[in-house]
């Protein structure tokens, strides 16, 4: 124990006599193999002035400083802007009249004076921000020789604003490194091969990350690839912080740090994304809580204490990866297809991604260390997620491959049932011709009998048609009469009352009670006309058409007849609804037809639609919303009428049909088939017009009436 007592004191006494020593002046007798940090014995002067310079100056009055420190933590230097470091040394005699190298790397500009001489010029050295052009040489050697005398005077001038400079990077103000030109190169060599090595990596993950974008342009359904190709490249932004930093430090107001500090955390947000898809897990409270920590990283990442900054990014990534484990280990127990892979890759990662956090913030480690680290720390999740997602690819390729084997066979199978039933057609063919051939005598004999049923056929339609416009009046002449018996009953005391009011001489109240009367005149009036209308219409449509041609607002004739058939319909079956939608053209102008023809026109087409959406409505349920819409417009001179429905449509096989007399798809005793032969016949034939259906079986019909202006 005193023995222990003993080495301890005698560390301390040596520790205080080496300091006592420094604090004269620093004593160089050789060069270690790893060169010496000149960090004590420097002196600081805010201001400018070329004779700080000079070897003999007195520079006893200066500020003591560690230059070799966070420029965020040298309030005197930032608040300088510029000003003079000075650093006196002694050599020993193996040293004097030495080629040595200096290795600098700094924040902003400097100009470096060894012995009184300018050696160096390190960007353009300024108070003004506007002239200033900050340089950082990354530690690149600086070959000098020492004079022949022990002692050996740097002075530093050197500048540093605010503006030209990201603060966000905790770099020292200015450090120096003093060894043996050899060894400064060849530790000049490494950091170029730790930072090519980045800029590989930043290829590999641009690479990786365009593949999987492509791959999810082809297949959008697959979320994973985009996930993991934005991962990727927000990862090869990560790097492109060493390459781009490379390539451009010359002039560091091009400042790449910001790239890797905001692309860090964005990027782990995407692996969180790709790894919860990947294991098909719910996004909850933890989810969104990391996602959120991410947010709150990236802005955290501009203060200017550097040590919670690099606390912070390297703390989320660690979290990130530990829920990765977590979400891969109950994936490993619901026994998911390369749960084990994952999470054996996954631990990987974060075991060295640990590990490269530590170098990268101490950096003792030899360059090679670091440089795997890297590669197992990023790398891994991606290669192991880009496996799987191949192992996936390829088992649905494998079953693709059988599915389109098993339907070659089956097309082949139905081939040969295919020829065969033609085999047993030919034959049926054959004795169809011959029963064609009877059946054809026979027809001929019924021709004459349909002819003469035709007309009486044509009659009943009419008479169907009236009948269902005799309901649909009966429900919509409803309305006005109950308006005017309404008006009639209140108009009825409004009387009594004025005879009242008179008696007793008040003017004002008769006045008042004359204007409410007039009032309800008009509107028994005005419902009076309404029915007038309808019943004209009913009498109209009865009327046999005499041909001849009037001014008519169509809008008017649509609107009634839409409504008049679909009360009808009502009528007919109570549990009937449909939606009824107008688009009339208000500009329509009047034209010249036949009103007798054309309503019945547009009430034929009317009740087809609602039968359509009324059929569809029975088979679909109560989620189907049936629709028939009516709209009118003028087209190169025609006044089109367009009445479109969301029914049951017209197969492909009976549209050239449906115009043929005594065609229909009703039921037996519910359509005689001649309403859209008449149709087409007072459209085309009467009026010179034409009649054109669209029609997607299943989906609805359209039917468009065309009638010249």
């Amino acid at each position: 124990m005193k023995k222990i007592f003993l080495i301890l004191y005698l560390f301390f006494a040596a520790t205080a006599c080496f300091a006592v020593k420094q604090s004269l002046a620093i004593v160089i007798n050789q060069l270690p193999q790893q060169g010496i940090a000149l960090k004590s014995g420097w002196k600081f002067h805010a201001g400018d002035s070329s004779k700080w310079a000079a070897p003999m100056y007195n520079d006893n009055g200066w500020q003591d400083i560690k230059p070799a420190t966070p420029i965020d933590d040298l309030s005197n230097v930032r608040q300088a802007k510029i000003g003079w470091f000075r650093l006196k040394f002694e050599v020993g005699k193996t040293l004097q009249g030495k080629t040595v190298a200096f290795s600098i790397n700094q924040i902003g500009a400097s100009q470096i004076y060894l012995n009184g001489v300018l050696i160096r010029e390190y960007g353009r050295v300024s108070g003004n921000e506007n002239e200033e052009q900050v340089y950082d040489p990354r530690g690149q050697p600086l070959t000098v020789q020492l004079s022949n005398n022990p002692g050996q005077v740097l002075a530093i001038r050197y500048s540093y604003t605010h503006k030209n400079v990201y603060i966000g990077t905790g770099q020292n103000a200015f450090e120096i490194l003093l060894s043996w030109p050899s060894i400064a190169w060849g530790n000049f060599a490494d950091y170029f091969d730790f930072y090519t090595h980045r800029s590989f990596m930043f290829g590999v993950f641009i690479l990786l990350g365009i593949v999987h974008l492509l791959v999810y342009l082809n297949y959008p359904s697959g979320k994973i690839n985009l996930y993991l190709s934005m991962y990727a490249l927000f990862q090869s932004c990560v790097f492109s912080n060493a390459m781009l930093g490379t390539l451009f430090s010359a002039n560091s107001k091009v400042v790449f740090d910001s790239i890797f500090y905001i692309s860090a955390p964005i990027a782990s947000g995407f692996l969180l994304l790709t790894v919860y898809d990947i294991c098909k897990r719910p996004r909850r409270f933890l989810f969104w809580l990391l996602i959120l920590f991410l947010a709150v990283t990236i802005p955290v990442q501009f203060w200017r204490n550097y040590g919670p900054r690099e606390i912070m990014l390297n703390l989320s990534g660690v979290l990130v990866h530990i829920e990765i484990i977590r979400v891969s280990v109950i994936a490993l127990k619901r026994k998911q297809p390369g749960a084990v892979l994952f999470l054996f890759g996954q631990s990987i990662a974060l075991i060295f991604f640990c590990s490269f956090s530590y170098i990268d913030y101490f950096y003792q480690q030899p360059v090679i260390y670091s440089l795997v680290e890297v590669d197992l720390a990023f790398l891994t999740p991606a290669i192991v997620i880009s496996l799987l997602l191949a192992h996936e690819f390829a088992l649905s390729h494998i079953s693709l491959k059988q599915q389109l084997v098993a339907v070659k066979n089956l097309s082949e199978k139905n081939r040969a049932q295919e020829l065969e039933k033609l085999q047993i057609l030919a034959t049926q063919n054959e004795s169809l011709e011959k029963q064609v051939e009877l059946r054809t005598n026979e027809l001929s004999h019924s021709l004459t009998h349909l002819k003469q049923t035709q007309s009486q056929l044509i009659q009943s339609e009419k008479m169907a048609s009236l009948g269902e416009l005799t309901a649909g009046i009966a429900h919509e002449i409803q309305n006005p009469l109950n308006f005017v018996n309404n008006f009639s009953e209140v108009s009825i005391e409004l009387l009594e009352e004025l005879t009242d009011e008179a008696k007793a001489g008040h003017n004002d109240e008769v006045i008042a009670i004359a204007g409410d009367l007039s009032q309800n005149l008009e509107k028994i009036n005005q419902h009076g006309k309404r029915a007038d209308f309808i019943v004209k219409g009913m009498l109209q449509h009865s009327r046999t058409s005499t041909g001849e041609r009037q001014l008519t607002n169509i809008n008017v004739l649509a609107n009634e007849f839409f409504k008049l058939s679909y009360q009808g319909l009502r009528a007919k079956d109570k549990l009937f609804n449909a939606g009824m939608v107008t688009n009339f053209d208000p500009h329509l102008p009047a034209i010249n037809i036949v009103q007798q023809d054309i309503g019945r026109v547009l009430l034929n087409l009317f009740n087809n639609a609602f039968y359509a959406v009324d059929q569809k409505q029975k088979a679909a349920g109560t989620d189907f919303k049936p629709e028939v819409s009516v709209s009118t417009s003028t087209e190169n001179g025609q006044l089109v009428i367009r009445v479109k429905d969301n029914g049951i449509g017209i197969p492909d096989a009976i549209k050239d049909k449906i115009m043929q007399p005594f065609f229909t798809t009703k039921p037996a005793g519910e359509g005689t088939g001649l309403g859209l032969s008449l149709t087409y016949d007072m459209v085309v034939k009467g009026h010179g017009g034409s009649l054109q259906v669209n029609s997607t079986e299943g989906e609805g019909s359209e039917f468009i009436i065309q009638l010249p202006v």
